[in-house]
């Protein structure tokens, strides 16, 4: 039975790339000045404070237990609920992944997650988003997205929301009901600076159309989020870890065959 440290780094490296990010992505997300400690975690130079692995716990929506290799249940109700509690938590103090966004922003930011999805992922009604600090567990409680979408899919959602700033949302939202028409392609960019002019402080005029790695994952986000109009199945995730684990099952078998 492998020990935590050598199942640590294992299933750091597999959560990292099935996400595809990079070293210093995730050290600048852990708010680390370098990526050195993240390589040294990948390893098994040195292990994570106790801060840390919870803070990868949250942000994965993992069990603890999986990570130091003590259950083979990647995710479970709990690890999900907590990731939850977390995410909300950060933006209703107004740091999104040690961003200063401000009030207007949280609002606007879970408007247009509750938009989007059709109320399948959100849904605020009776929830004063503007004195929000005191009903998180509301939020988590008592909205029904637990009944339609998988864990793994909520994990992704956990990811994915926290990478994926508000324009980069509103223009793939844009991308994917219009931009499949010709003639309305060039009216993405136009539609998503309408949406951030809502959102008192954000600078619309300066917004960019999003990168390759960043364009694909605020699409993905957006599949995720509105399954029915997608016709997708909200049971099934798009950065498969489960997948990503068998893999390297199967890799660490070959290597042992040519052995």
């Amino acid at each position: 039975m492998k020990n935590y440290k050598e199942s640590f780094s294992i299933k750091l490296k597999i959560l990292r790339n099935t996400y595809g990010l990079s070293l210093a992505e995730l050290a600048k997300i852990l708010n680390m000045n370098t990526r050195g400690s993240l390589y040294d975690w990948e390893n098994k130079r040195s292990f994570p404070s106790m801060e840390n692995l919870i803070f990868l716990t949250n942000f994965f929506g993992v069990s603890l237990e999986w990570l130091l290799g003590r259950s083979s249940d990647i995710y479970t109700e709990n690890s999900i609920y907590i990731g939850e509690i977390a995410l909300y938590t950060e933006i209703d103090d107004d740091y999104i992944n040690g961003r200063e966004v401000g009030e207007c922003y949280r609002a606007d930011f879970l408007k247009a997650i509750e938009h989007i999805s059709g109320k399948e992922y959100l849904d605020l009604d009776g929830l004063n988003i503007m004195s929000y600090s005191s009903r998180i567990e509301y939020y988590v409680n008592h909205n029904n997205h637990k009944k339609s979408y998988s864990l793994p899919v909520r994990a992704n959602l956990l990811v994915l929301l926290r990478l994926v700033p508000l324009g980069d949302l509103y223009w793939a939202y844009h991308h994917i009901i219009y931009g499949k028409y010709s003639k309305h392609k060039r009216d993405v960019l136009s539609l998503t600076k309408n949406d951030l002019r809502s959102a008192i402080g954000i600078k619309a005029e300066n917004y960019k159309a999003p990168g390759k790695k960043a364009r694909e994952r605020a699409i993905n986000l957006v599949k995720l989020l509105m399954p029915s109009a997608m016709e997708a199945d909200p049971k099934m995730p798009v950065y498969d870890v489960e997948a990503g684990c068998h893999q390297l099952e199967q890799e660490m078998k070959e290597k042992e065959t040519e052995v």
